[in-house]
């Protein structure tokens, strides 16, 4: 399945540091999940629009069992406390990939 998560952030929060570690989260995340993440990319934002996400992650996973499995993991569940105050606007989709 396909899962993507857009965010936008407060403004100055996805520097370049900020943008490294969303990167290296989510390959890590990839490494210790192989069986459940098939794939992931994070995208920052490239058009300073009104309407426009900050940044989106997107992910192929493995089954629907899998989302569940992700969005508990330790790494998942620290980058969330870590970078959720910061959050102005969220949105998932997820659908067959």
């Amino acid at each position: 399945m396909r899962h993507i998560v857009m965010m936008r952030l407060k403004p100055g929060v996805f520097d370049e540091a900020a943008e490294r570690e969303y990167r290296e989260t989510f390959d890590a995340l990839a490494r210790e999940m192989p069986e459940e993440i098939l794939r992931v990319q994070v995208h920052r934002n490239i058009v300073d629009r009104a309407q426009n996400m900050t940044v989106m992650i997107e992910m192929t996973l493995r089954e629907e069992a899998s989302l569940q499995r992700y969005l508990t993991h330790p790494l998942h569940v620290a980058m969330g406390k870590k970078y959720n105050p910061y959050v102005e606007a969220i949105a998932s989709f997820d659908c067959p990939d």
